[in-house]
């Protein structure tokens, strides 16, 4: 039962910095685009 929690847990671990690499570089691309 141990492996589901570590599956989820992996998944939202993933799924959660892809999401917020894609905030950051987002938010660097409009930086660069004021500047």
């Amino acid at each position: 039962m141990w492996y589901l929690f570590w599956v989820i847990g992996t998944l939202l671990a993933c799924s959660f910095a892809i999401i917020t690499g894609l905030w950051i570089d987002r938010k660097d691309s409009e930086k660069k685009e004021e500047e």
